[in-house]
């Protein structure tokens, strides 16, 4: 495509305008065909209150178009694209033609009293001029579809110009239908000329005129009688009445340019002899397996209603001819409608092969393939069929089911759980605190999704057996564990009432199967995964909650999110009977099956069972109260493990604000008091005291206690706020070890200093934590983290009593310090550092979990000086330093590669073409930034554009990676030598300036 392109704006006759120019295009030899398309999405509300301002929406929330109580429009949106080519061009290439453009015409209102009121003079010019320029009897028309907004100035003006228009050519009174699509759907403003347009082009088609909704009573202004009009209020047989049908549009936009259209309904098709072909091939091609089969199990529908062989044969060449080849593909042959109708179920069903094409299988070409032949080749992947030779001569386009789009949601918006209440700040402060309660709602009823494949992984063989047995039942074929389905199932056992010793001995094993399902489920695959304790649906139940279980859960959703699966999880009730579960199960399955359900978090479902009743977490409605004032004791002591990072230092420092007179601080790292500003700082204002310790340890947190016990009394309240962080990345990639050191200080480490706050006595142990505990989708990327914290909300919930208040506070990202989530979720989950302080304290004593969901930052958070405080939760170091680099070091870059795909991405490209993936200037931008955060290159942004695969970048990064020592490979080693530049280009300059923000280099914004 090389002719113009352009993008119109003439306010609410764009749509139509722009078809004019393309016909004006067409015929002065710009352009062969055009591709004309008209937009309205509503993405601000400023738009809203400026039509508001204006007076020219409805109060009454509907248009009324030429009714007596039209009082404005309503918006609407949507989306409107045609093809525009030479009538002769279009009946050579066997086209579907829905219409006929006989004339057009534009012009422009000149001086009005006003820029919204219109001229009733250019008008009747510009409908004038389209008349002339189509060369038809204005009484051969027999619809106006106007413009028609529905208000009391605008309508009256448009009938009169109408009026005047024709008069000049007809006498004749009420013999053409007008109308305006604005009351059925709204005004789609840009996009209203082309919808307009369209509601003809139907019309013609099924020869009537509909009606235009919400009119009671005529506009009394408008004499309907006086005019060639009358008011389509009903549908109406359109005869032809010895022309062809013809219909004129109009939109005209505010501020005055004013377009006009006549169309005509498209030329009856010469009849054809029979087709001479007595064997069909249909090909099927989608971006991925899934929705290949759906797209073959529709074409099935379609062919099973072709009436004859022609029609068969215009199903066959449109599939083959008109559909955009992709990804994945497969085909089949059959002599007859109902024998191609057959091949395709059983594509539809799995029994027929799917290949992923591959662009450099050839075979030598021959006169005229057998269609056998052609089908075999499609699926073993060859791509270049020549498909039009295959179509029967005289074939034509005709209707044909359109793409099944992947029923998956990728705008931004903020969780429904998280939205803004009454009383809640706004903005950036997002200190409001709420509780997750658990409340019963039922499934929907979900409709059977079409054959499945299930692979049921179940710890109980009775529940095994059972949920076998009621899925066969549905029609769903379940396989042996180790083979490909579309769905897995996992049945955790469920065991006794949890033990409180030694339970996180589960979390290496569980590590790694979590780790296998995720690189074993195909690219549509879904996950179910069943518990038991994970969660107290009732507060009586809180002391049998397991708290590694319910990070297990928590774990298994973030795993799903990161990897873009559709994720639920179960918790069941262990005292219903296996056949009760396994109801159950089937149940959440169904829903899982039929696609994303409304308020799922990044994909991810999450339901509890107790006594046959369904139940599901809310927070929005569900404020936690502040807890009752707290002042510390003057006697004993305070601990903040973690209290040299950048929250832990904070909270140490608001202790002794709030009159706390000995802080006990505890840290991994031997540090001299002396030479440290901040215990230097702190230790003029109250008797501070640091001592390294592992809080994993337990006897080593127990000898630390006791020091500062013998020293200063009384332990009086603990503050954890140790953690650590991995690298954002995938998990099925993170080795046991690397996560362990996540888990240590928030799992093991939670348990021992919360069982030595209550061992003494402490009026609280509050356990900093995150918001990666609770959502989904803030733990993509950092799965051991959200495991870890979701253990410590847990942890809190069971361990919280009337004498030590256990209280796990779950923080978004405070807002230029600590550990945050990815930079898209930070956006919009994101807290103030001196409003956390504040809620911090409001909710000190609240007990079990509290969570912080936070709101947008009023202003972009700005990067910390160098001189800040070390972030509490400091990155952990890889259990085995990388090996040394070489110039070759191609699967090396491979993994660094993919893990800045799925940082920015979610998911692992494999080989899959880069140009499927939808990459824009702006994603662009954030993988640069990411490949270089990895491979300490300078990456050419236009590198990105120009391979076509993950593995062609990976070896171009390889290729100009330099040999270094591998002691200077840590990230962290302030020796690291800087970035190495690869050649840059002009691209790379037009996209380099958005990898800068705030003068440092980070994640692309615009």
């Amino acid at each position: 495509m090389h002719g113009p392109s352009m993008t119109i704006d003439t306010l609410c006759s764009s749509s139509l305008v722009a078809l004019h120019t393309a016909v004006r295009s067409i015929r002065d030899g710009e352009c062969e065909q055009a591709i004309v398309a008209g937009v309205r999405v509503a993405l601000s509300p400023l738009h809203y209150v400026a039509m508001k301002n204006l007076r020219a929406l409805s109060p009454s929330g509907a248009s009324r178009p030429f009714d007596s109580g039209a009082d404005g429009f309503v918006p609407g949106e949507g989306v409107v694209t045609v093809v525009v080519k030479p009538l002769r061009a279009a009946q050579r290439d066997g086209d579907r033609i829905r219409g006929v453009i006989r004339g057009s015409a534009v012009n422009h209102g000149g001086r009005t009293s006003g820029l919204t009121v219109p001229s009733s003079a250019a008008q009747q010019d510009v409908i004038r001029a389209a008349l002339g320029d189509a060369e038809v009897s204005a009484e051969s028309i027999g619809l106006v579809e106007a413009h028609g907004t529905g208000t009391s100035l605008g309508d009256p003006i448009e009938v009169e110009g109408l009026t005047r228009a024709w008069r000049g050519v007809t006498d004749k009174s009420q013999f053409c239908a007008i109308g305006s699509l604005k009351g059925n759907v709204g005004h789609l403003e840009p996009a209203a000329g082309l919808a307009g347009l369209v509601k003809v082009l139907l019309a013609m088609e099924h020869e009537t005129v509909p009606p235009s909704l919400h009119v009671v009573r005529p506009n009394d202004h408008i004499k309907f009688e006086e005019t060639p009009f009358y008011l389509a209020d009903r549908a109406v047989e359109w005869p032809r009445n010895g022309t062809p049908r013809r219909a004129a549009v109009s939109a005209f936009g505010m501020g005055g340019v004013n377009a006009h259209v006549i169309v005509e309904e498209p030329p009856t098709p010469p009849r054809r002899g029979a087709p001479a072909q007595d064997s069909y091939v249909v090909r099927v091609s989608a971006a991925d397996e899934t929705a290949l089969r759906t797209l073959a199990d529709a074409y099935a529908d379609r062919f099973d209603t072709a009436r004859d062989a022609w029609e068969t044969a215009d199903l066959c060449h449109t599939a083959n001819t008109a559909r955009s080849p992709m990804e994945f593909q497969t085909a089949v042959h059959g002599s007859t409608a109902a024998e191609l109708a057959a091949a395709l179920r059983s594509v539809a069903a799995g029994n027929v092969p799917v290949a992923r094409v591959d662009i450099d299988l050839t075979v030598e070409a021959t006169a005229a393939p057998r269609p056998a032949d052609t089908v075999e080749l499609v699926r073993a992947g060859y791509a270049h069929t020549d498909w039009a030779s295959l179509s029967a001569g005289g074939a034509r386009v005709t209707d044909l089911p359109t793409y099944p789009f992947t029923r998956a949601s990728y705008w931004r918006t903020t969780d429904p759980a998280v939205l803004p209440g009454p009383g809640r700040p706004t903005g950036g402060e997002g200190g409001a605190a709420v509780r997750n309660e658990w409340r019963p709602r039922e499934l929907a009823p979900a409709l059977p999704a079409g054959p499945a494949t299930v692979r049921l992984v179940a710890a109980d063989l009775e529940i095994g057996r059972a949920l076998t047995t009621v899925l066969r039942d549905r029609g769903v074929t379940v396989v042996e564990p180790g083979q490909q389905a579309d769905t897995t199932i996992v049945v955790d056992a469920p065991g006794g009432r949890p033990s409180h010793d030694g339970e996180g001995a589960q979390l290496h094993p569980f590590w790694v199967e979590l780790a296998e399902l995720m690189k074993s489920l195909p690219a549509h695959g879904k996950l179910l995964w069943a518990g038991f304790h994970g969660v107290a649906v009732h507060p009586d139940e809180r002391g049998g909650l397991s708290p590694v279980r319910a990070a297990m859960a928590m774990a298994v959703r973030a795993a799903g999110a990161e990897n873009r699966k559709p994720t639920a999880v179960v918790q069941l009730d262990p005292a219903d009977p296996a056949e009760a579960q396994a109801l159950c199960l089937a149940a959440e399955y169904a829903a899982l099956s039929t696609g994303p359900t409304a308020g799922d978090d990044a994909g991810t479902t999450v339901a509890a069972y107790l006594r046959g009743v369904r139940h599901v977490p809310e927070q929005a409605s569900v404020p936690a109260p502040a807890s009752p004032p707290y002042t510390p004791q003057a006697s004993g002591y305070y601990l903040v493990t973690g209290g040299l990072g950048a929250v832990g230092l904070r909270l140490a420092q608001r202790l002794i604000d709030r009159g706390a007179a000995r802080v006990g601080i505890i840290g991994r790292s031997v540090v001299d008091p002396q030479s440290s500003a901040p215990l230097r700082e702190l230790g003029r204002r109250a008797e501070v005291e640091y001592l390294a310790c592992d809080v994993s340890d337990p006897v080593a947190l127990a000898a630390v206690a006791g020091q500062f016990g013998r020293r200063w009394g009384r332990l009086a309240g603990v503050v954890h706020s140790s953690g650590g962080v991995n690298p954002f990345g995938a998990m099925h990639r993170r080795a046991w070890s690397d996560a362990e050191k996540v888990l240590a200080p928030k799992v093991p480490g939670s348990l021992n200093v919360v069982r030595l706050a209550k061992g003494q006595g402490a009026d609280f142990a509050v356990l900093v934590s995150s918001i990666a505990g609770t959502q989904a989708s803030a733990g993509r990327g950092l799965v051991d983290y959200s495991l870890a914290n979701a253990y410590q909300l847990a942890l809190a919930e069971r361990e919280n009593d009337a004498v030590t208040t256990v209280t796990a506070h779950a923080w978004p990202n405070w807002t230029g310090i600590g550990m945050k989530a990815d930079a898209s979720f930070s956006a919009a989950y994101s807290v103030s550092a001196e409003h956390a302080l504040d809620a911090f304290f409001d909710h000190l004593r609240s007990g079990g979990a509290v969570i912080f969901p936070g709101s947008a930052p009023d202003t972009p958070p700005k990067a910390v000086e160098l001189s800040e405080p070390a972030p509490s939760v400091a990155p952990v170091e890889p259990s085995v330093r990388p090996a040394a680099r070489t110039g070759q070091d191609v699967a090396g870059m491979r993994a660094r590669v993919r893990d800045a795909f799925v940082q920015v991405l979610g998911e692992d490209p494999e080989d899959r073409p880069l140009q499927s993936l939808g990459l824009d200037s702006l994603v662009i931008a954030e993988l640069t930034t990411a490949l270089e955060q990895r491979s300490q290159l300078t990456v050419d942004p236009s590198l990105l554009m120009r391979a076509r695969t993950a593995d062609e970048i990976a070896r171009d990064l390889a290729a100009h990676e330099p040999t270094t020592d591998p002691d200077h490979m840590h990230r962290d080693d302030p020796d690291l030598p800087h970035p190495v530049s690869v050649t840059t280009s002009a691209l790379s300059a037009l996209l380099r300036p958005l990898l800068v923000h705030d003068g440092q280099r980070g994640v692309g914004q615009a």
